[in-house]
C-alpha cells in the first residue's frame, strides 16, 4: 500500500522551500511588480518598501516540547521568544520598531508562571529597545509563543543573504558551540555528581547560561549595516554549516564555501563538554545552532574598517567551486555537509527560519 508522505518526512527547511516554490507559482512575478514588497522570501526577514528605507518583518514560533528545556524558567522562555525574533532583525541590520507576541496557554498554567513569562518578555523588550505593541492569547495543550518583530533599515545598507562572491571572506562575530554544550548538559542527568566533578562547576554554569539566556547581536548588526561596508549577513541559529549553505543558495551566481577547522572559534568549554559526552566539538559548532552570532561576508579591503565596529573571526573564504568544504587541522580538504537543526522531524534541529 502506498504510504502518504508526512511533513515530518521533510523537515522545516525543505517545507519552507516548498512554500516558496508554491508562492512563486501562484504569485508569478508578484515581487517584481508589487510596488512595495522586495523579493526576500527565504531571507531572515521580509522587506517592505517605505521609500528610502525598508520595513523588515519577521516571525518565529516557539513551542514547549521543542524549544524550552524544562530547566528554563518562565522568564527565560519569554526572553528567548523576543531574542529569536530580534536576531532576525539584527541579521538584516534593522533598527527594532515593535514586536507582537501571541501566546497559546495551557489552562492549568499558574498565574505566577504567566507573570514571570510576561516579565521575561518585557525585560527583553527593554534590553533590545523594542516595544511590545500587541498580540493574542488562546488556549493550547502546551505553551506556544509566537513573535512577529518589525524593524527599519536603509535601502542602501540592508544586509541580506544574497550577494556573496568568490574571493570574499567568511566571518563570525563570536564563539560557536557554547549553547550546544549547555544543551548537552541540560538534556543529561544534570544531578549526576560525576558531571560536575569531571566538567567543573564554572564550565557548567557558563555553558548553561549561554543555552538559557541567549543574546541577539543586535548592536553589531545595526552598526555593520549603518557603516555600509558589508552587504551579506545572516544569524547563526541552526549551526554554521547550515547557514553557509543558505548563503550559497541565495547567491546571485554559483559559489562555494571553504572554511578552516583551526580558525573556527570553539572555546575550551565546548571541548571539555564534548569530551565528556563523546561529542565532537567541531560538530557542536557546525550543526547544533542557537549561538545567535552573526555570519558575515566581507571584502578583504573592508576588514580594517570592520575592526573599528565589531569583533570578528575570519573562518574562511567564498570560492567558485560550488561546494562547501572544510580544511582540517592536518590540511586535508573535506566536503562539508549542510546539516543543521531542523523542526518537524528534520536532523538535529533547534533553530528557526523565517519565510
Amino acid at each position: 500500500m502506498f504510504k502518504k508522505l508526512l511533513v515530518s518526512d521533510f523537515g522545516e527547511k525543505k517545507l519552507i522551500n516548498r512554500i516558496i516554490e508554491k508562492t512563486n507559482l501562484f504569485q508569478k512575478d508578484y515581487f517584481k511588480t508589487h510596488p512595495q514588497i522586495k523579493e526576500s522570501l527565504g531571507d531572515d526577514a521580509a522587506l517592505i518598501d517605505l521609500g528610502t528605507s525598508y520595513l523588515a518583518a519577521t516571525s518565529d514560533m516557539l513551542m514547549e516540547d521543542t524549544h524550552f528545556p524544562h530547566q528554563m524558567t518562565a522568564g527565560q522562555r519569554g526572553w528567548k521568544t523576543v531574542t529569536v525574533n530580534v536576531s532576525d532583525l539584527a541579521a538584516m541590520g534593522a533598527q527594532p520598531k515593535g514586536i507582537i507576541i501571541s501566546m497559546g496557554l495551557p489552562v492549568d498554567m499558574e498565574l505566577e508562571f504567566f507573570d514571570d513569562l510576561i516579565n521575561g518578555i518585557l525585560e527583553a523588550c527593554q534590553y533590545y529597545h523594542i516595544p511590545l505593541i500587541g498580540g493574542d492569547t488562546n488556549e493550547s495543550p502546551q505553551l506556544v509563543l509566537s513573535g512577529n518583530a518589525m524593524g527599519e533599515v536603509s535601502k542602501k545598507t540592508v544586509l541580506m543573504k544574497s550577494g556573496a562572491e568568490p574571493g570574499d571572506l567568511i566571518l563570525v562575530t563570536g564563539a560557536l558551540g557554547m549553547a550546544a554544550a549547555g544543551f548537552e548538559i541540560l538534556l543529561s542527568d544534570f544531578s549526576d555528581k560525576k558531571i560536575e566533578t569531571e566538567i567543573g562547576h564554572e564550565t557548567i554554569n557558563k555553558v548553561i547560561n549561554y543555552a538559557l539566556n541567549p543574546r541577539a547581536r543586535l548592536k553589531e548588526g545595526i552598526s555593520v549595516a549603518e557603516a555600509g561596508i558589508l552587504k551579506v549577513a545572516t544569524d547563526i541559529t541552526d549551526g554554521l554549516a547550515s547557514e553557509l549553505w543558505e548563503l550559497m543558495q541565495a547567491a546571485n551566481e554559483p559559489i562555494g564555501m571553504r572554511i578552516y577547522e583551526d580558525k573556527i572559534p570553539i572555546p575550551p568549554e565546548v571541548v571539555t563538554v564534548g569530551q565528556y559526552f563523546n561529542k565532537k566539538p567541531l560538530e557542536m559548532a557546525l550543526y547544533y545552532g542557537e549561538d545567535f552570532e552573526l555570519l558575515l561576508i566581507s571584502k578583504k579591503e573592508a576588514l580594517k574598517e570592520l575592526e573599528k565596529i565589531t569583533e570578528f573571526y575570519v573562518v574562511g573564504e567564498v570560492t567558485s567551486g560550488e561546494v562547501m568544504e572544510i580544511i582540517d587541522k592536518q590540511g586535508k580538504t573535506n566536503i562539508l555537509p549542510p546539516g543543521g537543526y531542523q523542526h518537524l522531524g528534520g536532523r538535529n534541529e533547534k533553530g528557526s527560519n523565517s519565510l
